[in-house]
């Protein structure tokens, strides 16, 4: 197989997560990470030189205009994505956006259209289907494995940002402005698993909520405006109930916990953190059964990113159907629900 040439815009994020699986990758032959591009010609060099690629553009156009260049992993702020999408398209080049794919449904419905006309693979890094746990979770519902499913609850509490040191590396999610928020990014990755595992979601509603008016900065308050807290409700194809309560503000927060009750019995889904990044431990039980492990919470933060990229090369070489690698199209449904859950703020007073 001939190795599948990236090119990285935008090296704050990809730099501890991206840029390491591609090298690991392109050991064994699947990738070839052949330039990277930030907005100024100094941080692109220092980019370059420190993670051993050959080329460094000043610009995201210059990226997508590099003959090179087979696909473009979109690494940056969802405000900026639309934009910089089209100019890899425009080039011909496949796709890989970090999630939320763009500000809003409308958006990344235009987004996936030009995919489509552009006839390139096209994937939002909705990475958390990658984690065994989960994937055992939608095997065991689709099978039936819990009989008919009739109520699905999730609790998502992080600390993100009452931390200083996250908010010194991702405080621009502070500004709604960028398209971040609680509902918006790790809500997002909730809202995909629920229809990957569980179908389609409809009847969408709830309250999103500004309860941190300021974030501990490194230099001292930063003001927040965007969402930090939500709490939805939606109905399956099937019928089934679904909750969905998350905050990153949380500073007690203890994680992420699904729990899936069926007529004939129970799963449970648990992480440590984000489930873009924190393995998922998977248990169940049968009616009158105490609940027990299926799968243990193992892996590394980058591991479900590496079974995504795995996935995209294969689908790119044999250009049949993407499987579970989540699609614009994927990113446009997470973006319904958030739509549809954003209608109700509420803020600290």
């Amino acid at each position: 197989m001939t190795p599948l040439r990236v090119g990285v815009v935008g090296l704050h994020y990809a730099a501890g997560t991206h840029l390491p699986v591609y090298a690991a990758l392109a050991r064994e032959g699947l990738v070839e990470l052949v330039a990277v591009a930030t907005a100024h010609r100094e941080t692109a060099d220092e980019a370059a030189r420190t993670h051993g690629v050959p080329r460094a553009h000043v610009g995201f156009e210059a990226l997508c205009a590099d003959p090179e260049v087979d696909l473009v992993d979109v690494a940056t702020r969802p405000s900026r994505h639309a934009a910089m999408v089209a100019a890899a398209l425009g080039a011909g080049k496949h796709v890989l956006c970090e999630a939320p794919l763009a500000r809003s449904a409308a958006e990344g419905r235009e987004m996936a259209d030009a995919a489509r006309t552009a006839g390139r693979v096209a994937v939002v890094d909705m990475q958390s289907r990658y984690w065994p746990g989960l994937a055992e979770l939608r095997r065991r519902v689709r099978e039936g494995g819990i009989g008919r499913v009739d109520n699905v609850a999730v609790q998502a509490f992080y600390p993100t940002f009452t931390n200083p040191a996250a908010v010194r590396g991702s405080g621009w999610c502070a500004e709604a402005a960028h398209g971040a928020s609680s509902l918006r990014v790790h809500g997002l990755h909730t809202a995909d698993v629920l229809r990957w595992v569980f179908g389609e979601l409809g009847d969408v509603r709830g309250l999103v909520a500004r309860r941190a008016p300021t974030w501990p900065g490194p230099d001292g308050p930063v003001p927040a405006d965007s969402v930090d807290s939500a709490a939805w409700t939606a109905r399956t194809e099937d019928g089934a109930l679904c909750s969905v309560h998350s905050s990153w503000v949380a500073p007690g927060g203890g994680g992420w916990r699904l729990v899936a009750h069926g007529s004939e019995g129970v799963l449970v889904a648990e992480a440590a953190g984000h489930t873009g990044h924190f393995p998922v431990r998977l248990s169940g039980a049968r009616p009158g059964e105490d609940l027990a492990e299926i799968v243990p919470a193992e892996g590394g933060a980058t591991e479900p990113f590496t079974r995504l990229v795995r996935a995209l090369v294969a689908h790119v070489a044999d250009g049949g159907a993407p499987g579970d690698l989540p699609t614009f199209a994927d990113g446009v449904a997470a973006l319904t629900v958030a739509d549809a859950v954003d209608g109700g703020l509420t803020s600290v007073a």
